[in-house]
């Protein structure tokens, strides 16, 4: 029974909160009349105009007495209350009503039950006593309160006038009218004895705060502040001015420069960071039409580039970018097998075979036995040891994630064995070392550039806190934008702190060789603009393609011995272009990518459980809101 009463209060606030929130409306206009005496008492006249877009049933107001209010304040909670129908000549026609006025913890909330339909316009009409509303001191009555703060849509118009009714006699006396220190602001307006005031668009929940004084000989009421209050008035409308223009320039202007500024010496820092490194590629522009060396793809990528298969490999590579990638490097050393007869393609079968194991480097041994493992050596059947079907995160829990480990561990247990052999025979080689650690005035520089961009963030979202804060648009824009831009700077960064942690810092020597491939690299891209007597009395093709593969030019290299009429020396890799095994390898190395994905996925399987966790300008009181339901 328990069950069934909580589920029917759950319902009916559900459905309680759906057609409050379905009523659609605008308020047109907000009329405000304070009429206060020489009693310290006052009436308070409210006007307000609805337009309805859909049904709806009823309106509510809300007077509160929050804040800092003087002495002995009080709020009749009887207030009267009438609601119009405004017809299209804007006559008024009476409703019939019922209302309810609620006491809340710091004020009155007014609810007014009259349904009506779509394109109604309601007048609603709520006049309300206060007492004590001034705060009298020996020389002046003061003003400080807040008619208006918690409204659920715009108001489009208000209009509001505060007038004294007692016998006036050209005493002194300032209203000003505060709405935030940022905007167009309200219009104040001297009329007889009184002041009218009015904004253009006031926004969802901002405030209308009024500040006034009159001479307090025109009030008979007893004294309720002491001392004298005129100094402080002034004082306080002194300061508010200042802000309503300090605010917008610091916000417009001096806050987007400093996080500006900051930014730039993060730009700087990174320079700076970047010329310590002395890492200058080479001109786009410049060709080498024969490799440096002869070196097999594998050795090539670790000497020259300092990357091992197991950093580049899936899944965890996804979202870095490398000199060389996994899927370029296994077409390539599978090239480079074929080009030395160590591998051999059969046409009709489409499957590989070894001729002489004996012939195999260890890491050759390796590399096959990574990609095929105890598997027959097709073109389609690369990394079948590590196919997983995404049905498996269907099962058990434990089960699941053992599968997934097991299948992970298979895969970078190959893969660290091949990075053994290639390092194995490299030093073998006694090849000098081309690269070398970051230095720590290296990691200063960056960790600065790093610095000065997070603080430039930070800068933008305070101020982008601010102006939400106090509604100011143009300020969100500019620090939306700055935080935008200073958010690429710690991500390319990164980005590069990445790349130099994985392939280090070029030596001189190290710089001198790269340079050199990087070259003809540059050459194998732009192979398609040079004339045939230009380069093929230079070029060694069965060397060209492996190279190719390797920089993610195969399909240009391909397209020009199409175009050229090349015939390799290498029946075998003549047989690997006629059978597309490029595309065909680079479909197996999208599969493993999916493979490993799935398999890190089950690896931490689990089943998760379903959850879910829940004063004005010059000081003024008060506070006042509505809408409608």
């Amino acid at each position: 029974m328990k069950k069934v009463l909580l589920f029917v209060t759950v319902f009916l606030a559900l459905v309680t909160s759906k057609v409050w929130a379905d009523v659609d409306y605008s308020i047109p206009l907000y009329q405000g009349q304070l009429t206060i005496d020489s009693g310290n008492e006052a009436s308070f006249k409210q006007m307000i105009i609805y337009d309805f877009d859909s049904s709806y049933n009823g309106q509510y107001v809300t007077l509160g007495s929050a804040g800092n209010f003087p002495k002995g304040f009080s709020i009749s909670g009887q207030p009267e209350i009438s609601a119009y129908t405004v017809d299209g000549a804007g006559h008024l026609q009476s409703r019939s009503i019922s209302k309810e006025v609620e006491k809340l913890s710091d004020g009155y909330r007014v609810k007014v039950y009259n349904p009506g339909k779509e394109n109604d316009r309601i007048a609603l009409v709520v006049t309300w006593r206060l007492k004590n509303l001034l705060n009298i001191y020996s020389d002046i009555a003061e003003l400080n309160w807040v008619p208006i703060s918690d409204w659920d849509v715009p108001l489009n118009k208000v209009i509001f006038e505060v007038n004294f009714s007692g016998a006036y006699q050209n005493r002194s006396s300032q209203l000003h009218a505060h709405t935030g220190y940022f905007g167009s602001g309200a219009k104040v307006t001297k009329k007889g004895n009184g002041y009218s005031v009015e904004v253009n668009r006031l926004g969802e929940g901002r405030k209308l705060e009024l500040h006034a004084y009159w001479d307090r000989k025109l009030f008979y009421a007893t004294q309720n502040k002491s001392g004298k209050g005129l100094s402080k008035f002034l004082m306080t409308e002194k300061t508010i001015a200042v802000k309503q223009k300090l605010y917008p320039f610091l916000a417009t202007y001096v806050v987007p420069l400093i996080s500006l500024v900051i930014l730039v010496v993060s730009l700087w820092c990174y320079y700076r960071f970047k010329a310590s490194l002395g890492q200058k590629k080479m001109p786009r522009d410049m060709h080498l039409f024969e490799a440096p060396s002869d070196l097999s793809p594998l050795v090539l990528t670790k000497y020259i580039y300092d990357l091992e298969l197991a950093e580049i490999a899936p899944p965890d590579v996804k979202g870095k970018r490398f000199d060389i990638s996994f899927e370029n490097l296994i077409q390539a050393t599978l090239l480079d097998l074929i080009d030395q007869g160590k591998l051999i393609l059969f046409k009709e079968t489409g499957l590989f075979d070894v001729p002489d194991k004996t012939k195999l480097t260890a890491y050759e041994r390796d590399f096959l036995d990574l990609v095929y493992g105890g598997q027959p050596m097709g073109l389609d059947s690369a990394f079948l040891d590590y196919q997983t079907d995404k049905k498996i995160l269907k099962g058990n829990p434990s089960a699941v994630r053992q599968r997934g480990r097991k299948i992970l561990a298979l895969f970078e247990s190959r893969l660290a064995k091949v990075d053994a052999s290639v390092a194995q025979t490299i030093t073998g080689l006694n090849y000098p070392d081309l690269h070398r650690e970051m230095l720590a005035r290296e990691k200063r520089s960056l960790a600065l550039a790093f610095l000065f961009a997070f603080a430039s963030i930070g800068v933008s979202l305070a101020l982008l806190l601010f102006s939400l804060a106090v509604f100011y648009p143009l300020g969100m824009g500019i620090s939306v934008f700055l935080i935008l831009l200073a958010g690429l700077l710690p991500f390319f960064y990164y980005r590069r702190q990445t790349y130099y942690q994985v392939s280090r810092i070029l030596t001189a020597e190290g710089l001198a060789t790269r340079q050199a491939w990087d070259a003809f690299q540059n050459m194998l891209r732009d192979i398609k603009t040079f004339e045939a007597l230009d380069i093929e009395s230079h070029l060694v093709w069965n060397r060209i393609l492996v190279y190719a593969a390797l920089y993610g030019y195969a399909d240009r290299v391909q397209d020009y011995l199409k175009l050229r009429h090349i015939t390799l020396e290498n029946p075998e890799l003549n047989t690997y272009i006629a059978l597309g095994v490029h595309n065909r390898l680079a479909l197996s190395s999208h599969y493993l990518s999916t493979y490993t994905s799935t398999a890190n996925s089950a690896s931490h399987f689990s089943i998760s459980s379903g959850g879910s966790g829940g004063g004005g300008f010059s000081g003024g009181f008060g506070g006042g809101g509505g809408g409608a339901f």
